[in-house]
Parts: C-alpha cells; sequence; structure tokens
C-alpha cells in the first residue's frame, strides 16, 4: 500500500542528460512521478495475495500460485508489446510492481454501465419533426433497429479506476453513491444530508432489490481484505447476540 512511485532510486553522476541523448534518468523519473500521481490514493495489495479465495477452491497455496503465474505471463505479453517502455522504466515492469498495479485495480475498480448511443440516436431521430428529414433518418435507423433487435439499448459496461472515488471508504448504510456518466465521469452524490466533519461514505457491493444479511454482506466483501463493523453491521450482530440469548434462556 501507499503511494510510493516505482524506480526511485536515489540519482547518480550517470543521470545527467548528455548531448543529443534522450531525456535523463532523473527526468524519467519525473515523468513517471507524473504519471503515477492519479493512482497514489488507491489500496494497493499484490494481486495474488488480495483475491479472496473461492469456496470451491481446496488448495488456497495452488490457487495464489495459479494467479501469480498468469500475471508473470500477462506481464511478459506486455513487455513485450512495450519494448521502449520497458526499456526507458524497467523498474515499472516488474512482476512485484505489475502484481500491485493489478491488486490495485481488484481493490478499487468501479463497475460502469453507460446508456447506449444508439439508443439515445434512435429517441434523436423519432423526436425529430415529421417531414423529409424524419422519414431519411427513419428508413437508415430502422434497418439498424431490425439487426441489433431488443439489445439496442444495452449499455456499455465495463469498470474503471477513480482517484477521488476511491478514496471513499465502505458502509453497508452508505451517506453516499456513485454513479457513471455518459462522459466516462463518475459522479460521487449524496443519498442522504451529510453533516460537515462526517465521513463520505459509498458501498463497495451491489445489494439489489433485496437487503443482504450480515453474513451475505460479508461474504461479498471478502474481496476487499476486511470485515466490515459499519453501524448497520453492528445492529444486525447485537440483534443476533439478542436472540441467541434470548433463545438460551428460553431453552432453561
Amino acid at each position: 500500500s501507499g503511494s510510493d512511485v516505482p524506480g526511485q532510486a536515489g540519482a547518480g553522476a550517470s543521470d545527467a542528460a548528455q548531448p543529443g541523448a534522450g531525456p535523463s534518468a532523473e527526468a524519467d523519473r519525473e515523468a513517471l512521478r507524473a504519471a503515477w500521481l492519479p493512482f497514489a490514493a488507491g489500496w494497493k495489495a499484490v494481486w495474488w495475495e488480495a483475491v479472496a479465495v473461492p469456496e470451491d477452491v481446496e488448495d488456497e497455496a495452488a490457487f495464489r500460485t495459479e494467479l501469480r503465474e498468469l500475471a508473470q505471463a500477462s506481464l511478459v505479453l506486455l513487455t513485450a508489446a512495450l519494448p521502449a517502455l520497458a526499456a526507458r522504466f524497467p523498474p515499472l515492469l516488474t512482476l512485484a510492481t505489475w502484481g500491485s498495479v493489478i491488486g490495485m485495480f481488484e481493490l478499487n475498480n468501479l463497475a460502469l454501465a453507460v446508456p447506449s448511443p444508439v439508443e439515445d440516436y434512435f429517441l434523436l431521430v423519432d423526436g425529430l419533426p415529421d417531414g423529409p428529414d424524419k422519414k431519411a433518418a427513419q428508413a437508415g435507423s430502422g434497418r439498424w433497429l431490425d439487426a441489433l433487435d431488443r439489445w439496442y439499448d444495452t449499455p456499455a459496461q465495463g469498470s474503471g479506476f477513480y482517484a477521488l472515488q476511491s478514496c471513499a471508504n465502505h458502509a453497508c448504510e452508505p451517506c453516499a453513491a456513485t454513479e457513471g456518466e455518459p462522459s466516462g465521469e463518475v459522479a460521487v452524490y449524496a443519498l442522504r444530508d451529510i453533516t460537515a466533519g462526517e465521513e463520505v461514505t459509498i458501498s463497495y457491493i451491489d445489494e439489489g432489490e433485496e437487503a443482504m444479511g450480515y453474513k451475505a454482506r460479508q461474504d461479498a466483501l471478502k474481496d476487499y481484505g476486511f470485515t466490515c463493523a459499519c453501524q448497520r453491521c453492528a445492529r444486525d450482530l447485537a440483534k443476533a447476540a439478542a436472540k441467541r440469548l434470548g433463545a438460551g434462556r428460553g431453552a432453561r
């Protein structure tokens, strides 16, 4: 974890730029610091150590070794695809750094769904004033609609890393939520009044329409490497303890 930039070894005499040469080693380090800045706030952990072990996995050591080998294989492909980057920033393409970068995305990525621009186009055509221009537009869009069928309004789904959003901690009853914008940006908006000095929290899990119980929420948070102790979880634990106490008294 932390904001350390890969390859911040001390500068030496060889760092000075030579006449006719490319950027100096110090200039490279400054460029790397600037590029790393948006990711500095993200919580970091080595990917193959951070992923929660699935319930159907019996050998945890073998599972984590497999993930490490997968990261190594992807690093080899990345290095081969970007030889200039590998030559200029060798500390950036080590397995330790690469594993930390993947782990950072594993722990911080936000799932996004951007509305389909195709649907927006169809709505725009439908809203045109009646006339030859609208008929011509409908003739073209009609063929697309027939080809796309019911998938015409399928949103573009993906994930992204957002530095500010990554600073928000989880709560099962958060005071804020996130929403992807068509521009690719993410909005963090309040779910209720937030008092001055109150921590802005979001939920890392999607409960859907039905509220999840304590155990289900904790299971869903395993990949983040912590046990939630928010107010909602504390209430659930207190209710469970009171229920057990009442059952014990009734059995006497």
